[in-house]
């Protein structure tokens, strides 16, 4: 076994012991939501692909700093305002990460800070 936790059905609850809880050592950190930094010399708004990078490279930036790597990222949730570009996201994802990609959630927003296309947090752990 790998050290995962595993419940079963039959692990019921009993009024005479202990739910059996377990105790592992993992701690979940958890990243502010990034987007990409802003470019006020631009003429246009950049790609969806490229903020989509720009905002993975700041995840990464953040990740660095609590002293974990991308390999410790689990999941991560993407907010876009342009869900019909969400294979730019995968692709500047599958770019980004090479074999290894956190799970992904995309959700649909309106609106974002600073004009952008594309915010992502993050949840790592620490073994």
């Amino acid at each position: 076994m790998n050290g995962d936790v595993v419940r079963y059905e039959s692990d019921h609850y009993k009024a005479t012991a202990g739910f059996g809880a377990r105790k592992r050592d993992l701690q979940l950190v958890f990243f502010d939501a990034q987007y990409p930094q802003p470019d006020p010399t631009a003429a246009d708004r950049p790609s969806v692909e490229s903020q989509t990078m720009n905002a993975l490279e700041r995840v990464e930036a953040a990740v660095g700093r609590s002293g974990l790597d991308l390999d410790d990222v689990l999941r991560t949730t993407v907010y876009t305002t342009d869900l019909d570009r969400i294979d730019a996201v995968e692709s500047a994802y599958d770019a980004y990460f090479d074999d290894r990609r956190p799970a992904m959630t995309v959700v649909g927003v309106s609106e974002l800070p600073n004009d952008a296309a594309v915010q992502i947090e993050a949840t790592g752990v620490k073994r």
